[in-house]
């Protein structure tokens, strides 16, 4: 028999669910930042949808 005290087995990750959220949510934030960054999307040329109409004013 020894008399060395037995080693406690390495305790499972508890916050991996956080590490693995806190990972995602910086790989979107850099996604939305290079987005930004790189131009982005621009619609130059307005859609006739998006102009009123006479109607509309009255």
């Amino acid at each position: 028999m020894t008399t060395e005290p037995r080693r406690r087995p390495p305790a499972p990750d508890r916050h991996r669910r956080t590490t693995v959220f806190a990972a995602l949510l910086l790989a979107a934030s850099a996604a939305a930042l290079a987005y930004v960054l790189l131009g982005g999307h621009h619609d130059l040329v307005e859609s006739p949808d998006d102009v009123p109409s006479n109607a509309a004013r009255g």
